[in-house]
């Protein structure tokens, strides 16, 4: 009798066990699961709320964009205020800390600069001239949102024809 009692309680422990290791991979599945649900909400309210920064621009002249003139491929010209580039959030959210460089190629990088913050839709002036890069450059904008994600925007330019458009975020 005692070794039968013996044995039944050792079938409930051992049972016990087994429910409660099921019970521990069931409630690791839910928290994992709540973990990527929490990633990807965070991800859609990034989206509404993501800067992305661009020069400021126009049309360019048909006949130069039809021609190339300069080798230049594109109908979006670069536009100035007072002869210097101009930059434009055209995304969602604020962008944050703003450092940019111009460069040339076979010239490496150019004194950093920096904005402290550019609102959406809003326009900054830069202190680069126009006239300082007349041939093939690129602009590139390294920022972040209010949430402290990282981005940058990498432009090239020739003859001020925006030629290419890189936006990215940077994981650090």
């Amino acid at each position: 009798m005692n070794d039968c009692i013996q044995v039944a309680t050792l079938c409930i422990q051992v049972l016990a066990l087994i429910g409660l290791i099921w019970y521990v991979i069931e409630t690791s599945k839910i928290r994992q699961a709540s973990e990527r649900q929490i990633a990807i909400s965070q991800d859609q309210v990034e989206g509404m709320s993501k800067p992305c920064l661009t020069l400021w621009g126009g049309l360019r002249d048909a006949a130069d964009a039809i021609l190339q003139m300069h080798g230049a491929v594109g109908n979006i010209v670069a536009a100035a205020d007072q002869g210097s580039y101009v930059v434009q959030n055209i995304g969602n959210g604020v962008a944050l800390n703003v450092r940019y460089h111009f460069t040339r190629p076979n010239q490496g990088e150019r004194e950093l600069r920096y904005l402290p913050h550019l609102a959406p839709d809003a326009r900054a002036t830069l202190v680069e001239t126009l006239g300082g890069y007349n041939a093939e450059h690129e602009a590139t904008f390294d920022y972040e949102s209010i949430s402290g994600r990282h981005y940058r925007t990498a432009i090239h330019l020739n003859h001020r024809v925006i030629t290419a458009f890189n936006f990215e975020e940077i994981r650090r």
